[in-house]
């Protein structure tokens, strides 16, 4: 029997953008709502955000995430859900021609790739999916939630446009970030099976002079996506401005009493809390409070990060490449 109810907790889901006067506002802050189930009704995919082109339309009224979608991304686009699985889920071998990132932001569950090979995810840890088969059971006891955003990657090797990557705006040092931050990648042998490539503590970190942490764990510099390089992308030394046509998939650690810097890209930014809770600041004095398990759609908006608690926060923040307004670049 199909069991069609929403996910518990709901999925707070806050949407940025700009007023008349291009001014940074909160369009959007509720419970998203466009669920999608399969036939045996023991997962839920909610749907966030949606983009049908590259670099990404940041600059429109559309809510993007209200839209009847597929699982692949059409061309040049990238799709942005969050899905929960109940205890005993089934899985089911699938792939799509795309570069997934993945975050656990709760609960455990089994990821199956080819040959009976299976890996194990815990809340906090993040994966790098490219283009590989794979099943995602749920054999804990305890409902498993996954935030997805997955890019239109390239159907077979081959050559792609690219752009260099920026290069680090700085060389400061200092601690990892607390708890470390475990990194899997999949890729493919020399079969086309789907295997584990790494899976190992993130160290590509990058620290600000007001105390953050930004760990990179992949990125990507062409439309459709790379899915078939040996290179690893989580090693580049990277701007925050991701290259044109490209992604930054980073972990940022905000230590408590961590001041902001307002700043913006000409990105769309999806932002899964990970822990913690955030203020990020808008134009104009206002702002927004984040708490675990929020999502933040963010549309090229000039913005700061403020952790005024006495706990750290982690956010996992992708940033995609976003069409060029009439503001300015100012991270």
């Amino acid at each position: 029997m199909t069991n069609q109810t929403p996910p518990n907790p709901p999925i707070r889901r806050i949407v940025t953008g700009h007023d008349s006067n291009l001014n940074a506002i909160v369009k959007i802050d509720g419970p998203a709502t466009n669920h999608k189930w399969p036939p045996h009704g023991m997962n839920c995919s909610t749907l966030i955000w949606y983009a049908d082109q590259m670099p990404v339309e940041i600059w429109s009224d559309e809510d993007y995430g209200k839209r009847v979608v597929e699982r692949q991304p059409v061309e040049r686009g990238a799709r942005i859900c969050v899905i929960d699985f109940e205890p005993g889920c089934p899985g089911m071998m699938h792939r799509t021609d795309t570069l997934d990132y993945v975050i656990c932001l709760s609960g455990e569950i089994d990821m199956e790739l080819d040959d009976g090979a299976s890996v194990h995810m815990n809340a906090g840890d993040v994966m790098v999916q490219q283009g590989t088969n794979h099943s995602w059971v749920n054999n804990g006891q305890t409902n498993c939630r996954l935030g997805f955003v997955l890019l239109d990657g390239k159907s077979k090797p081959g050559a792609g446009e690219t752009s260099l990557p920026p290069t680090m705006p700085n060389n400061l040092t200092g601690a990892p970030p607390n708890p470390p931050i475990r990194r899997i990648v999949t890729t493919h042998d020399e079969n086309g099976r789907a295997i584990i490539a790494m899976d190992k503590t993130a160290e590509n970190h990058k620290w600000s002079p007001r105390g953050s942490t930004s760990t990179l764990i992949w990125s990507s510099d062409e439309c459709p996506a790379e899915i078939w390089s040996k290179e690893d992308y989580g090693a580049r030394k990277l701007g925050t401005q991701p290259p044109p046509n490209g992604t930054r998939f980073t972990i940022m650690n905000l230590p408590p009493e961590t001041p902001g810097r307002m700043h913006r890209t000409d990105t769309l930014d999806i932002i899964f809390v990970m822990d913690g809770k955030i203020d990020m600041g808008l134009d104009n004095g206002t702002s927004v409070t984040l708490n675990k398990g929020d999502v933040m759609v963010q549309q090229g908006t000039n913005h700061s990060w403020d952790n005024s608690y006495k706990e750290p926060c982690r956010l996992a923040i992708v940033l995609i490449d976003g069409k060029v307004g009439a503001l300015e670049n100012t991270a």
